[in-house]
């Protein structure tokens, strides 16, 4: 696991779904679990198995959801499910809607440009920092 600090969050970026788990040394955190993230192949119908491209939420020891350091939010990516394209920036701006959501506190009515914009800017930051820029750079 690789971690950033980019502020007011932190960018986590793991091989596979359990390193979120073993990095917080949790079993479980917001309604996800380990086991889950260990299972080989998802059943919806037995109930196992998790696919976690990326996951934004709070820190878990975050009980007050303050956002403050230690416990800043995070925005997880899982390079296990990038196909080195386009859509590997598409799941890291799905991650960054909901990081700036988070990081205006729910309180979004009447600022869609306002979240817009900082999604867009986590997104390049991002993007930039995992190095997914290449994708388009000519040959």
């Amino acid at each position: 696991m690789k971690k950033f600090n980019m502020g007011k969050y932190d960018l986590l970026v793991g091989n596979n779904a359990v390193e979120i788990f073993d990095y917080y040394k949790v079993t479980s955190m917001h309604g996800l679990n380990k086991k889950d993230a260990k299972a080989e192949e998802i059943d919806k119908k037995v109930g196992n198995g998790i696919y976690i491209i990326g996951w934004t939420n709070y820190h878990p020891k975050d009980k007050k959801l303050t956002m403050k350091a230690p416990y800043k939010p995070f925005l997880f990516i899982n390079k296990k499910h990038f196909t080195n394209s386009f859509r590997d920036i598409t799941a890291v701006a799905h991650e960054a809607m909901h990081m700036a959501i988070l990081l205006f506190n729910w309180n979004i009515k009447n600022r869609e440009e306002e979240v817009v914009t900082l999604s867009e800017e986590i997104t390049n930051n991002v993007v930039l920092k995992l190095g997914l820029d290449k994708i388009f750079k000519k040959k």
